[in-house]
């Protein structure tokens, strides 16, 4: 996964302001952009602001990779998690763990193709397809992946998720590059606008 950054140096730390550093410990809690929001006593909307800026400043592709980060490097940021939490892990030790699993991190559009914009390199191991191949369908889509058997169920449950404001989970058949059939579990949710629309989907695909 070439999205982690290396651990946080003090100006990338600097470069953070208060709002987007205390939205970053709530994020590694698992709070979602509702809780965060009437937490910090501001809008949805100027959570999803703060979620953008702080994915620009890491250089991160996803809100389940700022998780990632933020739950793994609190301590070295200095942000306000708990001791617990807080593991003698690197970001870049995290990367390197998810690449070498058959777990897939990704961001995409809510088309009929699932056309992806970013795809973590542990699809590598998930479906014997590398990120290139994947990104913008521009050679192949993941929903040709998809077992024909299970794409309108996928697409269906995916729909009814986004309806209702709800984050999907979903289990179902890939085709895998060197011709077998993996059963894989499918977690994520729909990115809004302030007005409600689907902008993107972005979620984690693993095997069962």
């Amino acid at each position: 996964m070439t999205g982690f950054p290396q651990p946080p140096s003090p100006e990338l730390l600097a470069g953070l302001t208060d709002r987007e550093r205390q939205t970053l410990g709530l994020i590694a809690e698992g709070l979602s952009n509702k809780l965060i929001a009437r937490h910090m006593g501001i809008s949805d909307g100027t959570v999803k602001v703060h979620v953008r800026h702080l994915l620009c400043k890491l250089g991160l592709h996803s809100r389940l990779e700022l998780a990632a980060w933020a739950h793994r490097a609190g301590e070295q940021a200095g942000l306000p998690l708990p001791a617990a939490r807080l593991l003698p892990v690197s970001p870049l030790d995290l990367g390197n763990l998810l690449d070498d699993l058959p777990l897939m991190i990704y961001r995409c559009r809510n088309d009929p193709h699932w056309s992806m914009a970013y795809v973590s390199a542990g699809c590598q191991a998930l479906t014997g397809y590398s990120p290139a191949q994947l990104v913008g369908s521009r050679r192949l889509s993941y929903s040709s992946l998809i077992h024909p058997a299970d794409r309108d169920r996928v697409w269906l449950g995916v729909q009814r998720g986004l309806q209702d404001g709800r984050p999907f989970n979903l289990a179902y058949r890939l085709l895998c590059a060197d011709g077998s059939e993996r059963v894989v579990q499918e977690r994520g949710c729909g990115i809004y606008s302030d007005s409600g629309e689907v902008l993107e989907l972005e979620g984690v695909v693993m095997a069962r």
